[in-house]
This record gives C-alpha cells, structure tokens and sequence, in this order.
C-alpha cells in the first residue's frame, strides 16, 4: 500500500502515481491510499484503472483523531504486507499503525528538501516516527545527510534512493510555442508550482534583464499556485508582458510543452531530488539550474547542464545568454539524456523500490 495525504500536483504525488503504474505486478499487489483527499493526479489514476482509495473522513471536516485506526482497518481488510508512506502526516498515521500491528512493514520516502526549515509540529512527529517504522528512505544526498542532522539518525537508519521520471513522449509538436507567440524567440521555460521555494521572482528579474540586453527570448511559466496575482503584479512592474508568460496549470506539460522548450530553467531556493530537472534531462534540454539539493549530484556543471546559485541573477543571466548558441545547446542537451537514461529513468527508481520491499518481507 502506497500512503499519501492526497494525489494531487507535486514530485511526492508523481512517484506515487509512477511507482502505482510501473511496480511489477507479477510480484506486488499494489493500491493507494489517500488519508486525506484525493486531488486531480489520484481521479486519472481511478481512470487508468489503478486501485485508489480515500479514508473515510469527518462529515464536519475536522481534524480526524482516528485516521490511524481507519489505516490499521484498511491494511488488514486489503492483507498489506508493506505500507509505504509519502507525506508527513501519512507517515504518522502509519507509525501509529504499526505499533498497532508490529508485524506490518512500514516504509517512508521523505520528499521535503528544506530540512530542518520545516513546522515544530512536523519536525516533532516525524522525529518519533523515524523511530518506529522500519525503513527511511531519502530522495537526494544532500537531503539525506540534512535529515539526518536533524533527527540525529545513523547511516544504517537511512537509505537514498534517486526519484526517476518517464521518458518523453511528445503530444504538441510545435502546437505550443504557436499558441504562445514565440515565433523564432528562444524558449526559455520552467514547470513548478507558484511558491516561494521555486524562486520565480529571479526568473522575472532575469527575464527583464534579457529583455533589457536586447537577447530574443522569451520565458513561459507553467504552474499554478499562491503566488501567481504576486507574480502577474511584478511582471506588470517590470514591463515584461511581452516577455513572460504565466501559462498557468498544464495537463502533462512534460509531454505537452517540455519538448518544444529551447531551455528549460530552474530558479529554485531549495530542492530535495527535483522531478522536473529529471524530465528536462528525459526530453534532451539544455538545463539552467541553481545549485540547489540534489541538482550538484544530478547535473555536472558545463556537461549536462548550467549550475548558478540560488538567487544569483546575474550568474542566471549569464547562462541564459551563453545558451544563444544552439550548439552549446544541442551539446548539454544530449549529454542530459546520456545521464538520465543511465541513472534517472522509471526503472531504476521501481526496480530500487522493488528490492527494498522485497528484503523486508524476506526479512
């Protein structure tokens, strides 16, 4: 069983969904569980015929006390052997749960990537957990050895696994760069959701100074989320409507969108192990990213990509302009899909899954 607090867009949501699709079937049964809700990525996986449930919830909408005796019932009526846990909340519902049924196993990937920076609460709960369950696994290196200063956890409590990401399969052609007037502009573009963590204020700023050298660009954002009235107020001060397009929430924007982008550029303030990065590499891209997380490990600088760091908007510029040379681009590009084919792809990550379940059960 597969537990997440809802399905519905993020990195932690697209694992799930990807592990649902790609577990071997002829060794695992495999459903998911939504505690809390189940979002538009969980209705497309009732669709493709997956096997996705939600907890029953409270009728007035408060907080639900007995969510970890509903998990205990789900997992005996459904005979889980291993509960894989994704989200914070999830996770602690899911120690609880096992110290209701000792015998159950109980896996839980942290996706988070900004540890220690994260609520008192949480921090707490899943400091007491860590201690329950019995397996941990960490989406980066980096973000590895961040959890375990945190929670004080020794090497033999924590493993890494890297996220994988599907290999492209292009719906639009040129369809998008029509619909958003790039013409013979070089495509810069990014896919993340509207939060402070992405650092789409840089982006703006590096646009207008791209605009400002005279560089044929333009940049298109595809997201949604808390920022965008923020984000559509700065790009007015700025007077880059011309140059920037929030394109808000697009359906597999992976397929749809990301083949036809010249760049695809990360701004982020911090990561864990990015998806995103995963597909650009997936899709041939040439990559301008910050020097965030896990992209060090991911991205040689120079090789399979551009690293800046975070905030650095001039080092950003810099990089976006270096990449006007398409054979600079072609180059990077190329050698991005060299390393994710043999490092990042869907089958690494299931088949890393694949053995871990398997030592536990056998254990």
């Amino acid at each position: 069983m597969l537990a997440i607090d809802g399905l519905g867009i993020g990195g932690a949501e697209m694992v799930v969904r990807d592990l649902a699709r790609y577990l071997d079937r002829d060794r695992f049964d495999v459903c998911v569980c939504c505690t809390k809700g189940l979002g538009s990525v969980g209705e497309g996986m009732i669709r493709e015929g997956i096997d996705v449930f939600v907890l029953p919830r409270r009728e007035d909408g408060g907080v639900d006390y007995m969510t970890p005796v509903k998990l205990r019932r789900a997992v005996k009526d459904r005979q889980v052997d291993v509960l894989h846990t994704h989200a914070p909340s999830a996770f602690w519902d899911a120690g609880l749960c096992k110290l209701m049924m000792p015998s159950l196993k109980v896996v839980h990937t942290f996706h988070y990537g900004n540890y220690p920076h994260l609520a008192r609460r949480t921090r707490w709960m899943e400091a007491m957990t860590s201690r329950v369950v019995n397996r941990l696994v960490a989406v980066g290196r980096q973000q590895r050895r961040a959890i375990q200063a945190t929670y004080g956890l020794p090497d033999s409590r924590i493993e890494t696994i890297w996220n994988g990401a599907p290999a492209p399969s292009p719906e639009a052609g040129s369809a998008f760069r029509d619909e958003h007037g790039t013409g013979d502009r070089m495509l810069v573009g990014t896919i993340a959701k509207l939060i402070p963590q992405k650092g789409l204020e840089d982006l703006l700023s590096v646009a207008r100074e791209c605009r400002d050298a005279g560089h044929r660009m333009q940049f298109v954002i595809l997201g949604e989320g808390p920022l965008r009235k923020d984000l559509e107020a700065r790009r007015r001060e700025l007077g880059i409507e011309d140059t920037v397009v929030l394109a808000g929430w697009v359906s597999n924007a992976a397929a749809r969108a990301l083949p036809v982008f010249d760049v695809f550029f990360q701004s982020s303030r911090w990561e864990a192990m990015s998806i995103a990065i995963l597909e650009a590499m997936a899709a041939g891209k040439a990559i301008v990213a910050t020097r965030v997380g896990d992209n060090p490990y991911v991205l040689d600088d120079n090789v399979t990509g551009l690293l800046v760091e975070p905030g650095d908007v001039a080092a950003m510029t810099e990089a976006l302009t270096r990449l006007r040379d398409e054979g600079l681009r072609s180059r990077l590009g190329s050698a991005a899909r060299e390393r994710f084919n043999e490092r990042f792809t869907l089958e690494h990550m299931t088949r890393s899954y694949e053995r871990l379940y398997s030592d536990l059960v056998a254990g």
